[in-house]
């Protein structure tokens, strides 16, 4: 009966550590709307005031199309590497193509 026990507390705690990994990532839809809030802010930094951001559409993993008013640009992100023994939310940076505008 004892060996049963310890036998699952062991399962038990090696289960908890092999899940303590994917406890640390965002949910998907918080990692998402992470990530649509940094394209924002980017896209907003480099517009001019009269331009406000209209639509932000997913386009594919990492690419994002952000729309203000007449023009376009598109976003990328880049996976920033992760600190040696930090566990958290994916890391990046926001990269920025050429804005494109109708006339």
């Amino acid at each position: 009966m004892r060996i049963l026990f310890l036998k699952m507390i062991t399962t038990a705690l090696l289960m908890m550590g092999l899940n303590s990994a994917s406890l640390a990532a965002l949910a998907p839809q918080y990692q998402r709307a992470n990530e649509m809030n940094a394209v924002i802010s980017a896209v907003t930094e480099t517009l001019s005031p009269q331009q406000a951001v209209t639509k932000v559409v997913y386009q594919s993993e990492d690419q994002y199309l952000v729309v203000a008013g007449n023009c376009s640009i598109k976003a990328t992100l880049i996976t920033l590497p992760a600190k040696a023994g930090l566990v958290g939310p994916r890391q990046f940076k926001v990269q920025l193509g050429k804005q494109r505008c109708k006339k």
